[in-house]
């Protein structure tokens, strides 16, 4: 007993060598705790390690001091503070790309290091087991991001994470990890990379983020030069740093046993094969688009001034005034589903559990009969995010987009009382009859069958992870008439899906409010007369019988169900309350 404690002694003495070391700081200070490693000021608290972790785990233990070490040296909080944002992927995302960029940045110096991580992240790989279910973005970014920083391959159960960012990126892939390796010294330019592609891909909201150039400077500025003495040509500075490194391992070989980890090891199952054959919605059908460089994304409120929009938001409420007894009559019954399906319920007529006392009367009235018990089970209940997709077109102008404005209002609050993360999203164009696209084809000779024709403009009401206190003013601009021009469904709701597909909730719903068929009169001047429907038609089946998206719609006026195998009219604003009673009760009971 005394001799593994004085080897774990040794051990941790050579291991705050180390970490100091990596550090550049002498006077850290290093703790041993029982869980929870971080870096607090100047201090790094590490996992207090025992002799079975040390025969079992020194991969892990060697990798997590490494990893902290250089996050202390090469990180920057203030930094990094600027680019988060009220979205709980997008940060996490951002976690874990950060400590891809320090752990490669690292790599590059130390020999040492970049065999603890890599040996790390390649089991870690191997035991996610995840080619039996979902691949996490988060992770997928985190294992790719370090394998092309480095120009390395972390094995062959890495390619299905390598696989799922080629799909989101697609051409953009080399691109953006280029950009990535000319940054991975320049924290801020890194950071502002990452959230320019998280924006594109709609993780990231511009409304959220909280970055701002000019906060803190000075903070910035001594952080960026502490990140500076780190380079790929190993300069005096380091050369101290990796001999005690080297030492420090050196006596943690001595004292411990062997480490055997196995790196790399095939499973008896193909990863590949049995990866979900998912198409790309972009290749479903024929369809194409002759140009989206005037596409926009946008926030809610950057399409008006904030006093029209106060203006927009009271005559909202004015009208959904007369529903908050819907409002807390949905809520109500929806919590106590919620909450009955997420507590737990009884099995009846068991042979043991607690004496069912309902079916005492039929003993007494027949003794012949058995005792009756029951057991209360757990329910497993999966987190559930909706997304809310608002056809903005000119034909809603009036009652439907009202009705549609007070639907969306009257969901997002009810089901945020029921702890269920919403978003609010719209679709129209930037101008009738063709925009700029339009303007570019003409100049183009008029090439035939073109494809879709007209700039798009994607609206952003309410991100999921935004409370609808803060985002009710932005709703006020679906009454704005000049917002409605022209509707693509099918692009619409490919955008929709992608949104929903990077968060990462169990169950996703997708309910599109509409008034009918797809709209844009310059494409289909000069394509065929049903190529936005049959754009639609086939994304519509491709999420419906390929994907976990339940796809819902609710026609605002006209009967939707040819397109959409779930679908519901409301003819008028008195029949809300109930449609929409009796449509979330469904889908919250069916699973």
């Amino acid at each position: 007993m005394l001799k593994n404690e004085n080897l774990i002694e040794e051990f941790k003495k050579s291991l705050s060598i180390t970490v100091k070391s990596i550090g550049k700081n002498n006077n850290l200070e290093i703790n041993f705790v029982k869980e929870n490693p971080s870096i607090d000021g100047n201090s790094i608290n590490l996992t207090d390690p025992n002799i079975e972790s040390l025969k079992n785990n020194l991969t892990y233990i060697r990798a997590e001091a490494d990893s902290l070490a250089l996050e202390f040296r090469l990180h920057s909080k203030d930094i990094h503070q600027n680019f988060i944002a009220n979205n709980e992927l997008s940060n996490e995302i951002f976690n874990a790309v950060e400590q891809s960029r320090i752990e490669a940045q690292g790599s590059k110096i130390f020999k040492g290091i970049k065999s603890n991580i890599l040996k790390k992240h390649i089991l870690d790989i191997k035991n996610q087991n995840t080619f039996k279910g979902e691949i996490r973005i988060p992770d997928a970014f985190k294992y790719v991001t370090y394998a092309e920083l480095l120009n390395i391959d972390l094995g062959k159960n890495y390619q299905p994470f390598k696989k799922v960012i080629k799909n989101k990126l697609k051409n953009r892939y080399n691109d953006f990890f280029n950009k990535l390796k000319k940054s991975i010294k320049d924290q801020e330019k890194f950071a502002a990379n990452m959230k320019d592609i998280l924006v594109e891909l709609g993780i990231f909201d511009v409304d959220e983020n909280a970055y701002n150039k000019d906060q803190n400077q000075e903070n910035n500025i001594e952080d960026q030069n502490n990140n500076k003495e780190v380079d790929d040509n190993g300069n005096d500075k380091s050369e101290n740093s990796e001999q005690m490194q080297a030492q420090s391992e050196e006596m943690q070989q001595n004292v411990l046993i062997e480490d055997n980890d196995e790196i790399g090891e095939d499973s008896n199952e193909s990863e590949l094969d049995n990866l979900p054959k998912i198409e790309s919605l972009e290749k479903i059908g024929d369809y194409k688009v002759y140009t989206n460089k005037y596409d926009e994304i946008v926030n809610a409120h950057e399409l008006c001034d904030l006093k029209e929009l106060e203006k927009l938001r009271n005559n909202l409420d004015q009208q959904v005034f007369g529903f908050q007894p819907l409002i807390a009559k949905i809520a109500n019954r929806l919590q106590r589903r919620l909450l009955a399906q997420q507590n737990r319920h009884w099995e009846f007529n068991t042979e043991e559990g607690f004496l069912d006392t309902s079916r005492l009367s039929k003993i007494i009235a027949n003794p012949n009969n058995k005792l009756s018990f029951k057991i209360e089970k757990e329910i497993e209940f999966k987190d559930t995010i909706v997304s809310l997709l608002i056809d903005n077109s000119g034909s809603m102008r009036g009652r439907p987009i009202t009705v549609a404005a007070l639907c969306s209002d009257i969901l997002a609050r009810t089901l945020e009382r029921c702890l269920i993360k919403t978003e609010i999203l719209g679709f129209t164009t930037k101008a009738w009859k063709g925009g700029e696209s339009r303007e570019i084809w003409i100049k183009n000779g008029k090439p035939s069958n073109p494809g879709r024709l007209n700039d798009l403009r994607h609206i952003i009401y309410k991100s999921a992870d935004a409370p609808w206190r803060r985002s009710k003013k932005n709703l006020g601009l679906l009454l704005r008439e000049g917002i409605l021009k022209e509707n693509v469904d099918g692009e619409a709701l490919k955008w929709a899906f992608k949104r929903l597909e990077y968060r990462y909730e169990k169950r996703k719903i997708l309910i599109v409010i509409s008034d009918g068929a797809p709209v844009d009169d310059s494409t289909l001047s000069v394509n065929p007369g049903n190529y936005l429907e049959k754009n639609l038609r086939d994304v519509i089946k491709h999420i419906e019988n390929r994907t976990n998206v339940e796809l819902i719609a609710i026609g605002i006026g006209h009967d939707v169900s040819r397109y959409y195998s779930k679908a519901v009219t409301i003819m008028d604003v008195d029949q809300l309350g109930e449609v929409l009673l009796q449509e979330l009760s469904d889908v919250f009971s069916t699973k």
